[in-house]
């Protein structure tokens, strides 16, 4: 597997310049590395901050996993979003704020065909809400499909 945390790895992390606000780092519980992370109070509302993963050398026609963890904490917090490169308008992923806090675990299955994908997006999307953030952290890109739970 590809290793792309953020506190080490292999892979090319860039904040959009075309964005809002981009996301910072935020210390981990137990201090062992740290997450990125956007803050609710940031920008105003419907402000976007995308981080993209650049991709290299990935071979075409090969499924990919790419799996991450994300958190949604605090009221009206906003969204998470994933884009690939060849598919901008969708998201491939999206997520609000469930009933639940906890750190969760987010998987993708990337095909990449002829056209082939070189990067994803993290967009988060400011919502109303003055506490909270949202977090991501661990993510991993594998060959093939995605591994079942």
């Amino acid at each position: 597997p590809v290793d792309c945390s953020f506190s080490g790895g292999v892979c090319d992390w860039k904040q959009d310049a075309d964005d809002d606000f981009d996301w910072n780092p935020a210390d981990r519980d137990g201090g062992a590395g740290y997450y990125m992370a956007v803050p609710a109070f940031v920008g105003h509302k419907k402000d976007m901050g995308r981080l993209k993963l650049h991709l290299t050398d990935l071979k075409p026609k090969t499924s990919y996993c790419l799996i991450f963890t994300y958190r949604l904490v605090g009221e009206r917090v906003g969204k998470l979003r994933v884009f690939l490169t060849n598919r901008k308008r969708a998201p491939v992923w999206e997520q609000d704020k469930g009933k639940d806090e906890r750190w969760k675990t987010g998987k993708i299955e990337i095909f990449q065909g002829a056209e082939t994908n070189n990067s994803i997006t993290f967009e988060s999307e400011r919502g109303k809400g003055k506490t909270g953030e949202i977090g991501v952290d661990n993510v991993i890109l594998i060959s093939g499909l995605c591994p079942e739970d």
